[in-house]
């Protein structure tokens, strides 16, 4: 499956190392969306001294809002 993303998503992948190459839906699980997970847990939240993992950042939204493109794709 190729993955049909609009081009700024498309750069967003390619900056975290995800090619723009046809992948099997096993490597979309374990290639892009790990990639995609990996990204927002580490840089996808807003800094908050009481909690965290509370409110996403721009990086988180474009994390997550790729993940439910491609779901819909399946």
């Amino acid at each position: 499956m190729k993955l049909s993303l609009p081009k700024e998503q498309m750069e967003f992948l390619k900056s975290i190392g995800i090619e723009d190459r046809e992948y099997s839906q096993e490597e979309i699980d374990d290639v892009v969306i790990d990639a995609l997970v990996g990204h927002l847990m580490s840089y996808g939240w807003e800094k908050n001294t009481n909690t965290e993992y509370e409110k996403t950042n721009e990086i988180g939204d474009m994390c997550e809002n790729i993940i439910e493109a491609i779901e819909e794709q399946r």
